[in-house]
């Protein structure tokens, strides 16, 4: 199984083209308005809530939070905002539509995180040749049917991650993702698109968990409270590459060491669990010969 990496490329307004979902989660923040505590906004895409009676402080410049706290992005934005658990949510029975295009890098891995819903199908479009890729995940997730107990009792899930690679780069292409719910609201956390890169094979003994940031409290009388809060993936990975690629090893995680990447190990490996969209924490080679080095390779995901 090839490990691959696909640092993430920012989206801007530039880049959405089209998305099904509207953007009017509250009133476009206006310059001289009279605002109470309490009231909400939308500004370059976020959402804000007033902490404090003025008149037309703006919340992008409110560094302090004297005025504004920030809630998170607006709904149609939410998948390019860096958060898994804030997601973007659909109608029932409505498709979920993002259109990207303008990207200015090669594109040939489109990764998904946070989904709920039956299928997603991404479709790659140039204007010169038309569809050059296109391909539909279902997000049925069989993973705990083990016999016929649970075959027939456990509930059903869906996986919350879809990775489409070795996608055509086409310069002026346009990137359409598709999120279908028949029976639920459609929801799609994060929405990647990167350049992969061969980072080796990936070996067993990479290991994955995850940082867990609930807490669990007591009282005097032993009793606990346990707040539910987000968690991440941790992966650490294990891998094996040509000792002679050692350098372009280093090179590709030096200029990516402070940025959010994809990791994955190729076609399903959602499937293992290895699958991680976070930061690259520690990384290094061990050059045990001449011809075959070791790579470790810890990454943090992101919430």
């Amino acid at each position: 199984m090839t490990l691959r990496l696909a640092p993430a490329i920012p989206i801007g307004e530039a880049n959405l083209l089209h998305s099904s979902l509207p953007e009017g989660d509250h009133p476009v923040w206006a310059v001289g308005t009279n605002y109470i505590i309490g009231d909400q906004v939308m500004r370059d895409h976020w959402r804000y809530e007033c902490v404090q009676a003025h008149q037309g402080e703006d919340p992008a410049g409110d560094t302090l939070n004297q005025y504004w706290i920030r809630l998170g992005a607006t709904n149609r934005w939410r998948p390019f905002d860096r958060f898994i658990t804030d997601q973007a949510i659909g109608e029932v029975g409505v498709a979920m539509v993002y259109r990207l295009g303008q990207i200015q890098q090669p594109v040939s891995a489109v990764s998904c995180f946070g989904l709920a819903g039956s299928d997603i199908t991404l479709t790659v479009t140039d204007p010169n040749d038309g569809v050059v890729y296109a391909e539909t995940i279902s997000l049925v997730d069989t993973s705990l049917i083990i016999d016929a107990f649970t075959y027939c009792f456990e509930p059903q899930r869906v996986r919350s991650e879809a990775v489409f690679n070795e996608i055509p780069p086409y310069a002026q292409a346009t990137y359409e993702i598709s999120l279908t719910s028949p029976d639920a609201e459609p929801k799609i956390g994060q929405i990647v698109l990167g350049r992969e890169y061969d980072m080796g094979e990936a070996l067993f003994g990479t290991s994955f968990g995850i940082d867990d940031y609930s807490t669990a409290e007591r009282d005097r009388w032993g009793n606990m409270t346990i707040v539910e809060r987000p968690f991440s993936k941790v992966v650490d990975y294990r891998g094996r590459v040509p000792t002679e690629q050692g350098r372009r090893i280093a090179i590709i995680l030096e200029e990516n060491r402070a940025k959010p990447v994809v990791l994955f190990g190729g076609k399903d490996s959602d499937q293992i669990g290895v699958t991680v969209y976070g930061k690259l924490s520690d990384w290094s080679v061990n050059t045990g010969d001449p011809i075959e080095s070791e790579l470790r390779l810890k990454v943090e995901g992101l919430t």
